[in-house]
């Protein structure tokens, strides 16, 4: 059955659960997120050296020791840690986009809208930690928002090649 928009029924109970999904998955991202925001500076410390540890070459960096190149052990876990943000905004970009994409929402007002609220996000992020003994950095708010325009990108490349499969889907149905 094909309403007055001309979008089979079935496709219109897709998109619902779809935004369900969606829903329930920026929850947990902001979960997420927010909870990393709650440990303290150690717990954090730890969790990106168990990351350092997993990608650096074998018994080459070890705390204390500098490569070749200047890098040190500190600052690769500093980078594990800033790549962290960037991963974890690029991932609530894209869901609140892919959201707002979803429910129409395709107009320049609601990317803004969207960095918007991401940047909010970002904010609370930070103050929390705060809160938690770690400190606030203003740089961090700018890799989270880089992070964001990532997924925020992503979303609108994969809604637009979703959007040209649709119309062409409904053009050949309606043509035969």
């Amino acid at each position: 059955m094909i309403n007055k928009i001309g979008v089979k029924e079935t496709n219109m109970n897709t998109a619902k659960k779809l935004l369900v999904i969606l829903y329930i998955t920026f929850t947990l991202s902001m979960i997420f997120v927010w909870g990393q925001s709650c440990i303290s500076k150690e717990d954090s410390r730890v969790s990106s050296d168990a990351v350092v540890e997993m990608i650096k070459p074998i018994d080459e960096l070890e705390p204390g020791y500098r490569s070749e190149n200047g890098l040190t052990y500190t600052q690769l876990s500093t980078y594990v840690r800033k790549f962290a943000h960037i991963i974890e905004y690029a991932a609530v970009g894209f869901q609140l986009m892919c959201i707002f994409l979803l429910k129409g929402r395709r107009k320049l007002v609601w990317y803004i809208n969207c960095a918007f609220i991401i940047m909010l996000i970002a904010l609370i992020d930070e103050t929390i930690q705060i809160f938690s003994n770690r400190g606030s950095e203003i740089g961090d708010i700018w890799i989270d928002l880089a992070g964001s325009a990532l997924g925020i990108g992503a979303a609108f490349v994969i809604g637009f090649i979703v959007k040209k499969r649709v119309a062409k889907k409904q053009q050949n149905a309606m043509s035969s």
